[in-house]
């Protein structure tokens, strides 16, 4: 895939972009955004901007978003979105900070710049006398191929600055595309923040493939299911979670009865007719997908067991894959695989390698990372460790088969005064079993001699699941040495963006949580 070619070859596609505004489906063509493209970036031209300048965007999803970023890889100059992550501190000191040369920010963030100096423009309103600021060129070695500067958080907490390659963008793409077997009459629906490069990276993906975009939020994004219907979600395991939990709450009698059908229906032929027949007796699961859902797919943390299942049953395809910001998608697991717990095996163009104590190291030609301009001590050494080669923090181990298993974090390997070495993430997994069960995190207070779990139930003030959920513990603990708590806290609430204990991109925020539960 090429970006010049990608964005030059828009007005001769047939596909669209579709959005939710005030409530209805509006529709634009890539022809129409070719056109608003070429009239955007004519604009940050005369605003000053230029090749290899920095560029930040501070917004929500929008197709605004989408057309100032193509514009600006257009021009040549580097994107440089900040997430949820930088609220409160979006400032002059910041763009300062990052060397930004214009901002740009949405109508609903004018407050941020009450005076709005001339560097901060409005990407979905007029502008009046813009420029950009002059800022002296970067001296990166690597400048050449900077595409994007992005920021990632994980569940252990603090930001990473990542530089993106261009090279990489373009490159690690096709293998995951291919893997999840894109359609012309496909339409994928984005709700992540765009900030999130996986997002942005899917969304270049469809607009090389020539299939529909929806671009909305995750405030909306049921609704835009029901009236945009998609058919390939890319979403993090806690939304298939969270579905599989309201089908639990169903009665006996009716999940059995629908548990039933789904087997009945595996029996079928033909994939495409197992899907049009659950569409229309397991309609209630799949209009909550829209209607016209063909594929799912998640990533970004291990999904549990038995809701791969449950998908699978109910003939919602649900695939998964393996990947990281610095080096791109690695593994691809399709839905008809019975693999559950594994990744999957490797896309091609990637190469798995096993260090001694277990870590996964990648080769490929271009990752998608060059290197990281922010980042703890040590933390960039620790990680791009050769040429072309990332370690990618992850504990893992790969079948005959050559399906790949992740067992934790590196560095959340948890060892007890007894010297037992725990990884709390394979614990989790046990515990997320349980259907009232939305998120479990596992930690050891410090100078304590036992290990700590906190449980966010589904819902959150529920005795009766209380007590189903200790019986589960109880029964790990006679079976699994590391899973012999002593203690078992029950959230107050449920973890959440809005109260810090899941970060922007709905992963759990591991020290946040720990903060809090682990005095």
């Amino acid at each position: 895939m090429d970006f010049d070619r990608l964005i030059a070859q828009l007005p001769e596609k047939k596909a669209a972009i579709h959005t939710l505004e005030r409530g209805k489906a509006v529709r634009r063509p890539y022809a129409a955004l070719a056109g608003d493209v070429a009239r955007v970036k004519a604009q940050l031209l005369a605003w000053g901007v230029r090749p290899r300048n920095r560029v930040g965007i501070y917004a929500p999803n929008s197709y605004d978003w989408l057309v100032h970023d193509l514009a600006l890889i257009e021009i040549g100059a580097i994107s440089v979105p900040f997430t949820d992550d930088f609220a409160g501190s979006v400032n002059e000191e910041l763009l300062d900070r990052y060397d930004i040369a214009l901002l740009l920010i949405s109508r609903n963030h004018a407050r941020l710049f009450p005076q709005r100096p001339a560097h901060v423009a409005f990407m979905d309103g007029d502008n009046a006398a813009v420029s950009a600021l002059e800022r002296a060129a970067a001296d990166d070695a690597d400048l050449e191929d900077q595409f994007s500067l992005v920021f990632s958080s994980g569940s252990a907490g603090g930001l990473k600055g990542l530089v993106i390659s261009r090279k990489g963008a373009a490159s690690t793409l096709p293998p995951i595309v291919e893997a999840i077997g894109i359609r012309d009459d496909d339409r994928l629906l984005m709700f992540l923040p765009m900030s999130n490069f996986q997002q942005r990276n899917m969304c270049y993906a469809a607009l090389w493939r020539d299939i529909d975009i929806i671009i909305t939020d995750y405030t909306q994004l049921f609704n835009a299911m029901r009236l945009l219907q998609p058919t390939v979600l890319v979403a993090p395991p806690v939304l298939y979670q969270m579905v599989y939990a309201d089908f639990e709450k169903q009665s006996a009698v009716r999940r059995a009865l629908r548990t039933g059908v789904g087997r009945l229906l595996s029996l079928v032929p033909g994939p495409d007719r197992r899907l049009a027949l659950a569409r229309r007796l397991l309609r209630p699961l799949h209009d909550q997908f829209g209607g016209r859902m063909r594929v799912l797919v998640t990533g970004m943390a291990p999904i549990r067991r038995n809701v791969s299942a449950f998908f699978r049953n109910m003939q919602l395809p649900l695939c998964e894959s393996y990947g990281m910001v610095e080096s791109g998608s690695l593994t691809f697991r399709p839905a008809h695989s019975r693999k559950d717990g594994s990744v999957g095996r490797t896309l091609p163009g990637v190469e798995l390698h096993f260090a001694p104590d277990g870590e996964i190291i990648v080769q490929r030609d271009n990752p998608l990372t060059l290197r990281y301009f922010q980042c703890a001590g040590g933390e960039n050494e620790r990680t791009f460790v050769g040429e072309k080669k990332v370690a990618t923090g992850d504990i893992g181990r790969m079948d005959v088969d050559g399906d790949v298993f992740l067992l934790g974090r590196k560095k959340e390997l948890i060892v007890t005064p007894g010297g037992y070495k725990v990884h709390p993430e394979i614990i989790e997994q046990e515990v997320n079993r349980s259907p009232d069960v939305a998120h479990s995190v596992i930690f050891l207070k410090q100078g304590a001699n036992f290990l700590t779990c906190v449980i966010d139930l589904c819902p959150p003030d529920d005795d009766a699941a209380r007590a189903r959920v200790k019986k589960h513990i109880e029964g790990l603990s006679s079976t699994r040495k590391a899973a012999q708590f002593v203690e078992v806290i029950f959230a107050g609430e449920a973890f959440s963006r809005e109260n810090g204990l899941l970060r922007p991109n709905l992963k759990i925020d591991r020290r946040a949580i720990e903060a809090r539960y682990g005095r």
